[in-house]
């Protein structure tokens, strides 16, 4: 996990408003909201490269997640969410991702996804295809 990239280091960016039921009782964003941030900066990741995420009885789920929590933040204003792949496995994809406020970190994550079979409830590695592509969104 990059501790440090620059907001501009990272492939996608995608900005999201706070919203004021995103607290907890100290007022600050609730560390449940700040996974769901995340998941919001992979799916839109995937949406904007065109990867469906569910197709020929596949689909992807969140295998592994490590959150470090920086700072806390407040209401209101907006999130920018930085998604980047630092990995690709035979069946899972590593992301480097990190929560910023008007450019400042405040959340670095790393977050792993796995491809499964849905019937098999398994994972399934990717095919040559996939792997083609997945390795042009690499990280740099």
């Amino acid at each position: 996990m990059s501790a440090r990239a620059a907001l501009d280091s990272y492939p996608f960016v995608t900005v999201h408003p706070i919203r004021y039921g995103d607290l907890d009782p100290n007022n600050h964003v609730n560390n449940a909201v700040i996974a769901t941030y995340l998941e919001i900066g992979r799916t839109e990741f995937f949406s904007r490269e065109g990867i469906r995420l569910t197709s020929e009885g596949r689909g992807i789920s969140l295998v592994h997640i490590e959150i470090h929590y920086h700072r806390e933040i407040l209401y209101p204003g907006f999130v920018q969410i930085a998604t980047g792949i630092v990995k690709v496995g035979g069946a899972s994809i590593t992301f480097d991702q990190a929560v910023f406020v008007e450019g400042q970190r405040h959340v670095s994550a790393s977050t792993t996804t796995a491809q499964v079979d849905l019937a098999a409830k398994r994972s399934t590695p990717w095919n040559d295809v996939q792997r083609a592509r997945l390795a042009t969104l690499m990280m740099r």
